[in-house]
């Protein structure tokens, strides 16, 4: 996403108003200096521009009330210029804005034009805490100066409401607050584009500028979070159907900020499929035929059910009539998006593993649950293992044991630490997974069975670009061996890690490495133990001011045929991207069909293609834009055993206007 700094611009004649005070000036000194400053030091907080329609436009009114909060407008300034000489500043626009009945996002707006987000440079200086270059236009008349911050808001303020009202409408419109107040008031601007050649003289488009800044705030969440997620979830090859899938939890109630939870069931068998979906025991009635208490799925179909308010599991969903299913769980927690897939009958296992574990407070995890449920027909013995610390245990001899069906939820506060182990001691199947709360953003991850560990792994994508949103993307790696594991990590077919014996530095036997690399966007990643040792391997990704981890796919994963339940890529859904990666590891070229429901789509670079040709190590990112449906099915038609994965971006660059996408 590329962006630009647009610095202060407007330069005012040496003149006064009628009344005799100074005009206005948004000059403070060269702009292509201030741009290069603000350049330089936002880095990749570059502003961001959108073809998305604008929150705000010059014709909003300046009187009123702010339908933001003192946070979204700290966000966005923040984000302009980290570290600003005022951290309270928002605060004090917030709580003085309604007591003038000024809308405090345009003041702020106006703040943050007139000032280049508090980074001045020109003739007003930040000790003026003149917020709005009230009496300035050279460096003989710098402006007027208050002596707190919080002072050069309400004198702010007060000189807006000279422009805005016929009359005082409080204590605060008079000339000891605002130096440049008029006897008598302009009442004269109504909406942002009224203060053109007004406030700033020519002032031609100054309105449609703050109109920009304001729109801005809309970015960010009432929390103060930056809007847009990522979400990857890795394609489940053939193998992996099968006609019972189970997921640890169900959660769709608004109280949890639970904003929507489907269950994406797709019938890849022949013949139509009745399906039956059970949350903790009680199954579910179709919420479109609500007498019924199974699914009818057509051949090649899916069914997308949400049962609100309900809380609870396991999730069981079986196909009765003996057909091959994909599912996963799509869930919307607050402002983010989160999909999971479901785990086979054929993935149960007694030992689950985990690359990590991270509850501190101090990293913003806010939340970090270990889902464990008994899928087995005896009492289970539980142990939960953190490294090598014994976390939890839930034993029969102490009257703990989980039983058939039943689930625990443990969470361990402040700790952080790896590889997580969760293990039946005698041997009962279990489902697992690692539920977790970044800021205001939701993850799960499934746990990766013990018996399935392997010595190479791959990823679809790494991204470490900040101009791309991402501020960290890490390999997590854990050798679970018996001895020291040598390891290699390859991006885009080039080595970018190493760790050996030879050099001093493999990965001891129970230790993790956590490389990242910065500015680096490629694919795939591969990683491998030289010397044979089983690894587990994972993705965690910081996105904006969210947080995502996807397991790493070994050997065993690539398949000729790759399935995943859904498409989305419409703005209704409030989807800014969805992309379908696939990687050819060869040998030769592959020719590759992408299939969305029952439609062969084309190749969007290529109309009229409906294929894909991949080189031997090379990969395919397409995305179909205003798309929805599934099942998805990508295929080989040249036998070549591929990597896949969907990518997709929830929210991003999509303003909104109160609670629903502008325009």
């Amino acid at each position: 996403m590329k962006g630009k700094f647009t610095g202060p611009t407007e330069v005012t004649p040496l003149k006064t108003l009628s009344n005799g005070s100074l005009p206005h000036s948004s000059r403070f000194g060269n702009a292509s200096q201030t741009i290069l400053m603000a350049c330089a030091a936002i880095a990749f907080f570059l502003v961001i521009e959108s073809s998305s329609a604008l929150a705000v436009s010059g014709n909003e009114p300046i009187s009123g009330y702010a339908p933001v909060t003192a946070a979204q407008m700290e966000a966005d300034l923040s984000l302009r210029n980290p570290g600003h000489i005022h951290p309270g500043i928002a605060e004090y626009y917030a709580d003085w804005g309604p007591r003038f009945g000024i809308r405090s996002d345009m003041a702020f707006a106006q703040m943050m034009h007139e000032t280049g987000s508090l980074r001045y440079g020109g003739v007003v200086q930040p000790w003026q805490n003149n917020f709005a270059g009230i009496g300035a236009f050279d460096a003989q008349h710098p402006g007027y100066s208050w002596p707190s911050a919080e002072r050069g808001v309400i004198g702010h303020y007060a000189h807006l409401s000279w422009f805005i009202y016929p009359n005082h409408i409080n204590g605060w419109c008079s000339s000891y607050w605002d130096p440049g107040h008029g006897s008598s008031h302009r009442n004269s601007a109504r909406t942002l584009n009224d203060l053109n050649g007004q406030w700033a003289v020519p002032g031609v488009g100054y309105g449609d500028r703050l109109a920009k800044y304001a729109s801005e705030f809309y970015y960010f969440t009432p929390g103060g979070h930056w809007r847009g997620n990522f979400n990857e979830v890795p394609g489940s090859p053939l193998a992996a159907l099968d006609t019972v899938f189970y997921f640890p939890w169900y959660d769709s109630r608004p109280g949890n900020g639970m904003g929507g939870n489907w269950i994406i069931v797709g019938n890849q068998g022949t013949g139509p499929a009745t399906v039956e979906i059970w949350i903790g025991g009680q199954r579910m009635n179709d919420p479109a035929n609500p007498a019924n208490q199974f699914f009818v799925i057509p051949e090649g179909g899916r069914i997308t059910p949400s049962f609100a308010g309900v809380m609870g599991g396991p999730v069981k969903v079986v196909s009765l009539t003996g057909q091959q299913l994909n599912a996963g769980q799509r869930v919307i927690y607050r402002e983010t998006f989160s999909e999971v897939p479901g785990t086979p009958a054929s993935g149960l296992s007694d030992s689950l593993e985990f690359t990590w574990y991270d509850s501190t407070r101090a990293g913003y995890m806010f939340g970090n649950w270990i889902m464990i449920a008994n899928m087995g027909s005896l009492a289970a013995d539980v142990e939960v293992w953190i490294g090598d610390s014994r976390m939890a245990e839930y034993k029969a001899a102490a009257g703990t044991a989980l039983q058939p069906g039943a689930i625990v939820t443990p969470m361990f506060m402040e700790t952080m630490g790896g590889p997580v182990r969760v293990i039946s001691t005698n041997h009962q199947p279990l489902i697992a997974s690692q539920r977790v709360l970044y800021q205001e953003s939701f993850n799960e991850v499934m746990g990766y069975p013990t018996a399935d560990l392997a010595s190479r792994y791959f990823l679809s994508w790494y991204d470490s670009e900040h101009t791309n949103g991402m501020k960290g993307d890490w390999l997590v790696i854990a050798n679970r061996g018996s001895v020291d594991a040598d390891v290699e990590v390859y991006v885009g077919g080039i080595q970018k890690a190493s760790y050996t014996t030879a050099g001093g530095n493999a990965v001891a036997s129970g230790g993790i490495v956590a490389p990242s690399f910065m500015s680096l966007t490629d694919g795939p990643v591969e990683i491998v133990s030289t010397n044979g040792q089983p690894l587990l391997v994972s993705q965690r990704v910081l996105f904006r001011d969210s947080f995502e981890e996807v397991q790493g796919v070994p050997d065993s994963g690539l398949a000729t045929d790759q399935y995943f339940p859904w498409y989305d890529s419409t703005a209704g859904s409030s989807m800014g991207g969805d992309w379908i990666m696939v990687t050819n590891p060869g040998p030769g070229t592959a020719r590759v069909e992408i299939w969305i429901g029952d439609v062969l789509v084309h190749d969007p670079a290529h109309p009229g293609t409906p294929y894909f040709d991949i080189p031997d190590g090379g990969n395919i990112t397409p995305s179909f834009a205003s798309t929805m449906g599934g099942p998805i099915r990508v295929v080989s038609l040249t036998g070549q055993p591929l990597l896949a994965s969907q990518r997709v971006l929830y929210k991003y660059n999509v303003i909104y206007c109160g609670s629903v996408p502008c325009g």
